[in-house]
């Protein structure tokens, strides 16, 4: 008997920590999802997202995953992800394993500037030249590219909380015209290339006044939970073209009301109708 209810403990323990432990939580969730890919017979559309700490924060890329799994679109996405903190497109084009990933077979690349590069164009350096080689690079391989337009740094936290090492020298009186900057860069490098833009930057920016609601920023550079989830929003409407007011996910970080919220933003933006 005392055999018994100790291996229905040990089982409801062991349960408890694979529900509850991250690291178990993302291990269990992996395994489904491998299980659930073999018997799913929908195309499969293959995502690389580029970039550095302002896309793999909060795993943004996941959360878009999860988002347009909970929809049951005509696609099975696979999603990767090659995002280290701090580095520049420049480092990432001389990366032997960019390269090998670049060659496979993607449906769609999406690239993301260091932020540092777009503080001014007198930062830019080669950036915007090295955009346009991953952006050749994407179309080679049959690939669609497009660029995770992102956002300023901000003054409104601990001063040089979160910052590159780069950037830390930078004189936040220049913030506001570092969105400037990263728009017209953008405007151009599609003008010139054709290349899609992601503009959660723009949107971003517009919602400056609503700290009191939510926090778009964790520090003065990277984003919040709710920056992410913003983000990941506006990916879910970019590969789907659905209608992120009916997003059923939402990540644990995010509380429900403020999800609603935050949907409904950008559901405005994008100018859904709440009918559709």
């Amino acid at each position: 008997m005392f055999q018994a209810i100790r291996t229905i403990a040990l089982a409801v323990i062991l349960f408890g920590l694979i529900l509850f432990v991250p690291p178990l939580n993302t291990m269990l969730y992996q395994g489904v999802q491998t299980i659930r890919d073999v018997f799913d017979q929908r195309p499969e559309r293959r995502i690389l997202f580029i970039g550095n700490s302002r896309t793999f924060y909060n795993n943004m890329p996941q959360t878009v995953l999860r988002m347009v799994e909970g929809a049951g679109g005509p696609d099975k996405l696979h999603v990767e992800m090659y995002a280290k903190s701090g580095v520049s497109l420049e480092t990432h084009w001389a990366d032997p394993q960019v390269q090998a990933l670049l060659a496979e077979r993607w449906d769609d690349v999406i690239i993301q500037a260091q932020s540092t590069g777009q503080y001014s164009a007198e930062h830019s350096g080669q950036l915007w030249q090295t955009a346009t080689k991953f952006i050749d690079a994407a179309r080679a391989a049959g690939a669609e590219p497009a660029m995770f337009v992102t956002w300023r740094y901000t003054a409104l936290c601990p001063p040089g909380q979160g910052m590159p090492q780069a950037a830390k020298s930078l004189d936040p009186a220049g913030y506001a015209n570092m969105h400037r900057n990263i728009q017209i860069q953008h405007a151009r490098l599609a003008e010139e290339t054709g290349v899609a833009l992601v503009n959660v930057g723009q949107f971003w920016e517009g919602l400056q006044g609503e700290t009191g609601v939510f926090h778009l920023y964790d520090d003065c550079n990277h984003p919040s939970a709710y920056g992410s989830y913003l983000s990941a929003l506006m990916f879910y409407n970019y590969f789907t073209g659905g209608t992120v007011g009916d997003v059923g996910y939402r990540p644990d970080a995010v509380p429900p009301d403020q999800a609603w919220y935050i949907r409904g933003l950008v559901s405005n933006y994008l100018g859904e109708s709440a009918g559709s």
